[in-house]
């Protein structure tokens, strides 16, 4: 079964890229593991031949003592191909639920999609067995099809791609190809704990079950790519018949899938969910929320919420995000320089244009009940939260968005609504105000706004 190792590194991995989108950037998850090295190495050897230049993405778990160490060898590693290398550290909430290994993998892609930009591509080194191992834990959880397709091959990550080239090839066909060339690769010791539902597959069942079905794990493998195939079909089917309702990674108009029947209603949130690698929500809880938006009105809160996400209806349309809570943007003085920084939400505001002494008076913060802004000279106030409203901005996002108020008055919210006194200073000093939000979800909501 094992591959030539000169195979590995040569024309099936140029084959298997081939048949994937052609990226502007190539990322590849970097750990430092076997997998991962075979990879990263395979794909600087045929730099020359590739469409696109290749970047090494290292995440630092924080989760192991040895992780500095780690993060070193695969700096070093790098640096000896001259192979652009980034780390990123890992927050990751270690009072979840979930397992270790899941919360790890949710921060991860969380960081992915951030950095991807548009037309880039992550790559990672799932093999055969990873596959094998994926199909028979999703068929103990009673998975359905795409649960039973193991991990695809390819998905789209907001403007990007993930993609998993090496899906047919074996684990020792990547450590042969190591040796071969002398290269060494790091082995986490966490690999050992057979607490983990993987490990213990590899470790303790796999073993027993290959002894009785030799050749069980390229079995499975082939089990998950025939059902890749009809889910493939599946997912091509769901999103032909959902037209714009899917595209959006944020919003989606609830008016248009309650007009669906109530199992295409299911198919299209699952694949909603499938197509921007957010978990997939359980069956009944789905089932659930879209029995409460049928009998709900257009003012209800209907919402469903499950490991870090949550779906929540708002007006004509559902939501979809990470489920935390929204701080309110800190409350800032504004002085001296151009800019103002408001945190890992909020983000930032800034003036663009030439060099200006900010006016006294200035500060940053959230909105507050019974803010006004006075648009016009002559004109009345008018309160922020009509301006939420028009704008269909959800009452639990708007804490994030940055009120301006000069001298104790609101002169601006957000940056698409400024006050006379704002607009005047700007244009006299040649002045532009931006708000450039940090969170992807007030950055939808920032663009949503604009006039």
């Amino acid at each position: 079964m094992n591959a030539a190792p000169a195979t590995f590194c040569g024309e099936q991995l140029l084959a298997s890229l081939a048949r994937l989108p052609t990226p502007e950037k190539y990322w590849i998850g970097f750990s430092g593991g076997a997998d991962s090295t075979a990879l990263l190495q395979a794909m600087h050897e045929r730099r020359h031949e590739l469409p696109a230049p290749i970047h090494a993405l290292h995440f630092h778990h924080g989760l192991q003592s040895e992780a500095d160490a780690w993060q070193e060898h695969c700096r070093s590693f790098c640096a000896a191909r001259e192979i652009p290398y980034l780390t990123e550290r890992l927050d990751i909430d270690r009072s979840s639920r979930h397992s270790p290994e899941e919360a790890a993998r949710n921060s991860r892609y969380r960081a992915v999609a951030r950095i991807l930009g548009g037309q880039e591509m992550y790559l990672t080194a799932h093999h055969a067995e990873d596959l094998a191992e994926t199909l028979f834990l999703n068929l103990i959880r009673g998975s359905g099809i795409e649960g039973l397709a193991g991990i695809p091959v390819l998905r789209t990550l907001d403007h990007g791609w993930v993609a998993r080239p090496l899906l047919e090839k074996h684990r020792a066909d990547l450590e042969a190809f190591l040796r071969t060339r002398d290269i060494g690769w790091l082995d986490d010791p966490s690999n050992a704990d057979t607490a983990f539902d993987r490990n213990y597959l590899r470790r303790e069942l796999f073993p027993i079950l290959e002894q009785r079905w030799p050749g069980m794990a390229q079995r499975l493998s082939r089990t998950a790519r025939n059902a890749r195939i009809s889910a493939g079909a599946m997912a091509m089917f769901i999103e032909s018949q959902s037209g714009d309702l899917i595209r959006d990674r944020f919003k989606m108009p609830v008016h248009k899938l309650l007009k669906l029947d109530p199992e295409m209603q299911t198919l299209i949130l699952r694949q909603w969910l499938r197509r921007h690698e957010i978990p997939m929500l359980p069956e009944q809880r789905l089932r659930e929320f879209l029995q409460q938006l049928a009998e709900a009105s257009v003012d209800s809160r209907a919402e469903v919420q499950w490991e870090d996400w949550m779906i929540k209806h708002y007006q004509l349309d559902l939501w979809l995000h990470r489920r935390k809570p929204f701080p309110g943007c800190p409350a800032m003085p504004w002085r001296d320089r151009m800019e103002v920084e408001l945190g890992p939400d909020s983000g930032q505001i800034a003036l663009l244009g030439p060099p200006t002494r900010v006016p006294d008076g200035w500060l940053v913060r959230a909105r507050q009940p019974g803010d006004s802004i006075r648009v016009q000279p002559h004109g009345s106030s008018q309160k922020l939260k009509r301006f939420f409203q028009a704008a269909s901005v959800p009452p639990w996002l708007r804490p994030g968005v940055p009120v301006l108020e000069w001298d104790g008055e609101p002169v601006a919210l957000g940056d698409w609504i400024l006050g006379h006194r704002l607009r005047a200073w700007l244009m006299e000093h040649g002045l532009e105000y931006r708000w450039n939000p940090a969170d992807p979800v007030l950055s939808r909501v920032r663009a949503d706004c604009q006039p």
